[in-house]
């Protein structure tokens, strides 16, 4: 009798360690899913029912290792914290219960960039793939609500059919994941009213809509913020004077291409934003600006020049006082 309970107990020893061997080695094994997956903990789910899930989704390989892991983790009882997860199927089991069991969960908020000089169908196709919904975005931008040019006491300058291009500040964004079109441009235009509204101050409206549309076309032409004001000047001079801008930037936004320089057929393409075939302003900013071209505007540089292009390698840009000299510029900077 005494043999046959040692030979029980050194059986049952051997079993346990077999078993702990294998949940060991299960909860360090990756899942079977190819991808990674937004994973979700809902309210009152048990640990069987996260392992089962995670089990079935591929992110873990058996879901008895998930369960030896919480163990280890003293976390199978309520420790596990709802909310969406990114979890990777390559994560051991180990790493993805000490994830969800501290509250590794997925911030609900969207960081998005809009460069200085974005256009609104920029920005609606970088909304769309972060998974917002750009096409809305687009759609309220070209056709505002009336509500939004009452709000927003310099959207009345604005005439009724254009949209909200150029008021659109460009920045970095955190958007809600849930966040619908509306609330995005709402957004969008209470940070220009709280960091580019306040340079207008001493602007009537329409005047500063006109600031607006010129700076939109110098945040396109130039990079340097150093030479944006010499740029402010030398368009300002043309218009005092009925000389057409001029702007290749202005021919960009009609065509759609992102070109340094174009072809004269496509100069000649008939846009009232085309300030090649129009004297005067383009009807409405071609891009957003950002601070530094509106302050470039605001603040211009007088200076003898008339011509300038940039370098399409280096941004630089080069300056001339003569059509002659500006014709030189071209031939040695490849344009």
């Amino acid at each position: 009798m005494r043999l046959f309970l040692l030979s029980f107990f050194f059986a049952l020893a051997i079993g346990s360690v077999v078993v702990l061997g294998l949940l060991e080695f299960w909860s360090g094994q990756s899942g079977t899913a190819v991808a990674e997956q937004i994973f979700t903990i809902r309210p009152g789910e048990n640990a069987l029912v996260v392992a089962t899930n995670l089990d079935d989704a591929g992110i873990v390989r058996n879901r008895f290792g998930f369960l030896y892991a919480l163990a280890r983790l003293k976390k199978l009882e309520g420790g596990m914290i709802a909310g969406e997860y990114r979890l990777s199927p390559t994560l051991p089991s180990r790493e993805i219960a000490l994830r969800i069991t501290t509250g590794q969960v997925l911030s609900q908020d969207i960081r998005v960039t809009f460069p200085e000089g974005f256009t609104a169908l920029q920005m609606a196709n970088r909304l769309t793939e972060a998974g917002l919904p750009g096409d809305m975005f687009l759609s309220l931008v070209e056709r505002p609500s009336d509500e939004w040019r009452s709000e927003f006491p310099f959207l009345q300058s604005v005439p009724v059919d254009n949209g909200l291009e150029g008021f659109l500040f460009p920045d970095t964004y955190r958007f809600d994941r849930q966040a619908d079109a509306e609330s995005i441009v709402r957004i969008m235009l209470e940070t220009f009213k709280k960091k580019a509204w306040p340079l207008f101050s001493d602007q009537t409206l329409s005047y500063a809509y006109e600031t607006l549309i010129l700076a939109s076309i110098v945040e396109t032409e130039v990079r340097s913020d150093r030479d944006r004001s010499l740029v402010a000047g030398i368009f300002l001079r043309r218009l005092a004077i009925g000389q057409p801008l001029q702007s290749d930037a202005t021919v960009k936004y009609v065509l759609g291409l992102n070109k340094i320089q174009h072809s004269f057929e496509e100069t000649r393409t008939d846009s009232p934003y085309n300030t090649y075939m129009h004297k005067g302003l383009p009807p409405g900013p071609i891009a957003n600006p950002g601070l530094s071209a509106i302050t470039a505007t605001l603040s211009p540089v007088q200076n003898d020049t008339y011509y300038f292009l940039s370098n399409p390698k280096t941004g630089e840009t080069v300056f001339a006082n003569t059509f002659e000299e500006h014709v030189r510029n071209k031939a040695e900077n490849g344009l």
